[in-house]
């Protein structure tokens, strides 16, 4: 029989039982956080969530009812490796869900649903330091009692990250996430400063050395030894490797720089070209002698600064005619140029040339904004920013379909900032405890090899 003093769904009596229930979460819950899905995009066949984000987190005390974590159960092995598989179920009371939490909730874009907690949302426990996922949101747990519900059961499993952007302006989720999944570190370029050079001329240098035979089989680049003119200085070379037929262990001598062209070498005493160590043999080259005028040492005066390519070297004409000098600049790991190496050192010259250097990254403005998504110029690249130092122009990514490469111009959606990439690197931002499945499948190689035609038998 029903307490006779109870009406059974009067207004009072229900405020009462509530406010029962709101003592009781709070004097036995624990503090969590409640983070609401925003999704951006949408499947078009099923509609399940591709990008979401969440942006807001909002305190509310929780009764935990049971915590699933700590036994053996909680780790198991899936075809896609080992998975963790931690459960809780909270209880949240519904009157402070619905006038605390509810009414921001309304004031907010991008929110589908404001009448409960949705399947999908997050909840962060301060106590476990992890993000749990709502499953299933029961809310007729009590079933009606004095004809209203009063409370929420929310029944979680830990978060699978999957790019997410997370920024919800509380430090203790922000930051613990910010180096979550899998992304790259792009070392931006600044505005560039150019570089400068300048050269004199020599007589009886020599003008270039064209390889007429690359030989075979080195496997590390010769030396190369200039022999020295009767009354002079001694040309000073290097020589570029290239594979052949695309074996690393089968090189040939592929170009010849100048370092120093050098001076008093004649027709009629034409130097002679050496190669030692490499284990290779069978180059020939063919040298060329410039007896009226041509360039001497390159000297770099300034190395420059914000190259991420090779900049074009360019040497002014002979006044009278002849041959323009050629030249390549190399580039050091800072972004300036290292050295500029001759390939042709031309002829016909009778004052020192003027040598002009491409300029430096024109491009470079802005500040990234933290969750905004950046986009690679040429290789059409999107990623989603996790970190930005301005002092450094380090720009962490993730969620990257496909990587960024070098000379890209990284722009942001928000901020609107523009760098361009001078190095590239991928990398596991946070290494998960749980990643082995490489180790557990060559492990499991070689007791089945599944690459066999029948691994069960012998046939």
């Amino acid at each position: 029989m029903l307490n006779p003093f109870f009406i059974q769904g009067t207004n009072t009596e229900q405020g009462l039982l509530q406010d029962l229930i709101n003592e009781q979460i709070k004097m036995y819950g624990i503090e969590v956080y409640y983070m609401p899905r925003r999704i951006i995009n949408k499947g078009k066949v099923i509609k399940d969530a591709i990008f979401s984000k969440f942006k807001n987190a909002f305190p509310i005390e929780a009764y935990l009812v049971n915590y699933e974590g700590f036994d053996n159960n909680s780790v198991l092995m899936s075809k896609f490796g080992v998975r963790i598989t931690d459960e809780m179920t909270l209880i949240i009371s519904k009157e402070r869900f619905d006038t605390y939490i509810g009414e921001i909730m309304e004031l907010a874009e991008g929110l589908d649903n404001l009448s409960r907690p949705n399947e999908g949302d997050l909840i962060y426990i301060p106590l476990s330091n992890s993000l749990m996922e709502i499953k299933y949101v029961e809310n007729r747990k009590p079933f009606y009692q004095l004809q209203k519900n009063y409370v929420y059961e929310l029944r979680c499993e830990l978060f699978e990250y999957e790019d997410e952007e997370i920024n919800t302006g509380v430090p203790q989720i922000d930051q613990d996430l910010k180096d979550l999944g899998y992304g790259a570190i792009l070392s931006l370029s600044g505005l560039g400063i150019t570089a400068t050079a300048y050269t004199g001329i020599v007589t009886g240098g020599i003008q270039k050395i064209d390889v007429v035979s690359g030989g075979y089989r080195y496997s590390s680049a010769p030396s190369l030894v200039v022999s020295a003119p009767i009354s002079g200085i001694r040309a000073i070379a290097v020589g570029v490797m290239t594979d052949v037929r695309g074996l690393a262990s089968s090189k040939s001598v592929d170009k010849i720089y100048l370092n120093n062209p050098g001076a008093g070498y004649s027709y009629s005493s034409s130097p002679n070209v050496e190669f030692f160590g490499g284990n290779g043999y069978g180059t020939q080259v063919k040298v060329a002698i410039s007896t009226s005028g041509s360039v001497g040492i390159v000297t770099l005066t300034y190395a420059g600064t914000g190259y991420v390519s090779a900049p074009t070297v360019t040497f002014s004409s002979p006044v009278s005619g002849g041959s323009t000098a050629i030249a390549q600049a190399f580039l050091n790991a800072s972004g300036g140029i290292s050295t500029i190496r001759i390939i042709d050192a031309g002829y016909g010259y009778t004052s020192a040339p003027t040598i002009t250097i491409s300029a430096g990254s024109t491009i470079a403005s802005g500040n990234y904004i933290f969750g905004e998504q950046v986009t690679g110029s040429i290789s059409g690249a999107i990623g989603i920013v996790k970190d930005w130092e301005s002092s450094t122009r380090k720009l962490k990514v993730s969620g990257m379909g496909t990587d960024f490469v070098l000379g890209d111009v990284v722009v942001g959606a928000a901020s609107s900032a523009q760098y361009i990439i001078g190095g590239y690197q991928t990398y596991e931002l946070q290494e998960p405890s749980y990643d082995y499945n490489q180790e557990i499948e060559e492990e499991a190689d070689d007791i089945v090899d599944f690459t066999e035609i029948n691994p069960f038998g012998e046939v």
